[in-house]
């Protein structure tokens, strides 16, 4: 006569197991923490990035002029970023979609506010050459209040060129490198 045994985990064996997945656990989510704060710095810069190469690339394929900027009610160029921003054909300089063509939408991006830097315009307007017609500008992105995302200074040179600078120790401050201090 055979004897079973029965093959299952003690009290203590399963409390151990849970304990060292715990501690395993608590050391893994501030790391995930910290990939997903990087994943949505990353969505932002590629998010903006490409909506300025893609109206740059317009406007040479084109060769008119081509704004990127958020739109009123009225269609007309407004400073608002908190808005999604409309890119178009601008041939006519007058800050709207020539015949209402908008090439693309460019939504916000959550857990940040847009602010631009454009000399109080809004826009940034692409000439037929690529370079930035009239004078450049750039935009600021604000981490949402009690949001631990770093700030980003995203900017576009005369010569269409784009160029993301970040806030390293969360602080809400960029020192430019000729000494210009950018704040949220």
């Amino acid at each position: 006569m055979t004897i079973s045994q029965n093959k299952g985990l003690t009290l203590v064996e399963l409390l151990i197991t849970l304990i060292v997945l715990s501690i395993t656990f608590s050391m893994a989510v501030p790391a995930m923490d910290r990939e997903i704060t990087k994943s949505r710095q990353r969505e932002l810069i590629a998010t903006y990035h490409g909506a300025f190469s893609f109206a740059r690339s317009q406007a040479i394929h084109t060769g008119t002029l081509v704004t990127i900027c958020p739109l009123s009610s009225n269609n007309r160029c407004i400073d608002d970023w908190t808005l999604p921003a409309a890119i178009f054909p601008d041939g006519d300089k007058d800050l709207q979609p020539d015949e209402s063509t908008v090439w693309k939408f460019i939504q916000p991006v959550s857990n940040y506010r847009i602010k631009s830097r454009t000399g109080g315009r809004g826009y940034l307007t692409f000439g037929p050459k690529g370079l930035i017609h009239g004078a450049s500008g750039s935009l600021i992105a604000c981490p949402e209040q009690n949001s631990r995302q770093p700030m980003s200074y995203l900017t576009v040179n005369r010569g269409g060129r784009f160029r993301a600078v970040h806030d390293k120790d969360l602080d809400n401050k960029i020192r430019l490198s000729w000494g210009a201090l950018i704040q949220c």
